[in-house]
């Protein structure tokens, strides 16, 4: 980890903490104050301004690369018929008004984590905490790589509010937001199996029934799904029966990162009495936090399969935040607090090592200056 990202992450929490020391007038859902604006928007702007300016990490220079044939080609207008319309389409704006890479990059980075951090102010017992665990769950890093995706998983955030209403009218409008996202990446579609999963009682046997699920998927993908690609080769389909997902090159997700991410979920199961007060919404969250781990789960088979979870990551971060800021500050269990902020922490430092690949054209990491124009 750079020294750099430290400090966004220092200045981040910096200022989600004065916007709790001075809230505002208004209410979250767990009727405490949110955080005031100046403290919102110091965060978001340290977060927004980092992610924005890169122009390398993950797959965006891919993504730099084909915006650049864009407009080599002379901005040609995008095909309705395309999967990811409207992905192709924002390209094509920005180019019309005159935007470069680093807007389009800046764009896609505005998309992403606004929704998110705003899901964070409104819904988030702490909003300081929900930014620490953004960041110490490896999540913030990982919005650097998949812009396509996390654009689309930045729209599914905004239907939060359909997501945990009781009103089953609201499925419809939830539905409107995943076909707008599902034209950014088809992935979203996920969200709708997960909507009727994850409004239900927690802890029924259809939450244990995801997990045996994921556990048989993985089974299932791993003895079967190279045998079956191999029928393809020579086919229309051939293409799925090379390369990383069958060679093993690639290979599936850490083991102690698929544990790491299975803990919201074991403490929501832990402490689920002591939750249970707070109402429905933490049924939806709990649920939440066991497809997210099955998802982990199947990515052990291959790491492509965890960018699923890229629509479920800010849930997590409320629901730990809620755990934190609730349960374990309760009945004398701060040492326990105090170790799993340690093991955050420890993560955080270990996962981050990558930021070190992080390039811009207006900063430099090792500069002594925060930004260099």
């Amino acid at each position: 980890m750079t020294t750099s990202f430290f400090l966004v992450f220092l200045l981040s929490l910096a200022g989600a903490w004065f916007g709790q020391a001075v809230p505002s007038r208004s209410y979250t859902l767990w009727n405490r104050r949110k955080p005031n604006l100046v403290g919102f928007f110091i965060a978001a702007a340290v977060m927004i301004l980092f992610a924005g300016l890169r122009n390398n990490m993950g797959d965006t220079y891919y993504y730099l690369h084909s915006f650049g044939l864009l407009q080599e080609a002379g901005n040609p207008v995008p095909s309705a018929e395309e999967s990811s319309y409207l992905f192709v389409y924002l390209q094509y704006l920005i180019i019309k008004l005159g935007g470069d890479e680093t807007a389009f990059v800046m764009i896609t980075t505005i998309l992403t984590l606004a929704p998110v951090l705003l899901f964070f102010r409104k819904y988030s017992p702490d909003f300081t905490l929900a930014v620490f665990f953004y960041f110490t769950t490896g999540v913030y890093a990982t919005t650097m790589n998949g812009i396509r995706q996390f654009v689309a998983a930045g729209i599914m955030i905004l239907a939060s509010k359909y997501l945990f209403s009781e009103n089953k009218r609201d499925f419809l409008k939830f539905l409107a937001f995943v076909l707008v996202a599902y034209f950014f990446h088809s992935a979203s579609l996920i969200m709708i199996p997960v909507y009727f999963i994850c409004r239900r009682r927690a802890w029924s046997p259809i939450t244990f029934g995801i997990i045996v699920a994921g556990v048989a998927v993985l089974i299932f993908v791993s003895l079967f799904l190279p045998s079956f690609l191999e029928m393809l080769e020579g086919g229309a389909y051939s293409q799925y029966s090379d390369g990383w997902f069958t060679d093993g090159t690639e290979g599936g997700a850490n083991i102690l990162r698929v544990g790491f991410h299975a803990l919201p979920m074991v403490l929501a199961f832990i402490f689920r009495r002591e939750l249970q007060r707070f109402g429905p919404i933490v049924d939806v969250l709990s649920n939440l936090s066991v497809v997210h781990f099955a998802i982990f789960l199947i990515s052990l088979y291959n790491w492509i399969f965890a960018r699923l979870a890229f629509f479920t990551y800010a849930y997590m971060a409320v629901l730990l935040a809620l755990i934190f800021s609730t349960v374990l500050k309760e009945n004398g269990r701060s040492g326990l607090r105090a170790v799993l902020y340690a093991a955050y922490m420890i993560f955080f430092f270990r996962d981050s090592q990558n930021i070190s690949e992080y390039r811009s054209d207006f900063y430099t990491p090792d500069n002594t200056v925060w930004f260099s124009f």
